[in-house]
């Protein structure tokens, strides 16, 4: 009976893992939409996204939802905030080349961080260079 009662439950925390995942890939889905549209970002649509990254963001130890964050923080013109996103990112991954990505778009306005992050994109993607 209690092994029952154990697989019940362990089969219950699947399923809801489970749906928690889903939401989280739905949520990161319509925040990308949001982000990424040709069209300007209204206030309005800039809060829904925030919203969906915060829901996306919960259990969620994958680094893409704060880089969105910092595109969106982009899009938004705070180049600040974008670029202390993916600094953060770029310290707990520093082999992310999304994150270095990131973090040099928020630098352009800023040499020595731009330089700072082509190096690394760099170090990590090297120029190929032709065949013989």
């Amino acid at each position: 009976m209690a092994a029952r009662i154990i697989a019940v439950l362990a089969a219950g925390l699947a399923v809801a893992w489970f749906a928690i995942g889903v939401r989280q890939a739905r949520d990161t889905d319509r925040a990308t939409d949001i982000i990424t549209s040709a069209t300007p970002l209204s206030p309005a649509r800039a809060r829904d996204a925030q919203s969906l990254l915060r829901a996306a963001k919960q259990l969620n130890p994958d680094a893409a939802v704060d880089l969105l964050g910092a595109q969106l923080a982009l899009r938004q013109g705070n180049r600040p905030r974008a670029r202390s996103i993916a600094r953060s990112v770029t310290r707990s991954e520093p082999q992310n080349i999304e994150a270095w990505l990131a973090y040099g778009a928020a630098s352009s306005n800023d040499r020595a961080a731009f330089v700072f992050a082509l190096r690394h994109l760099n170090a990590l993607a090297p120029a190929v260079t032709p065949g013989r």
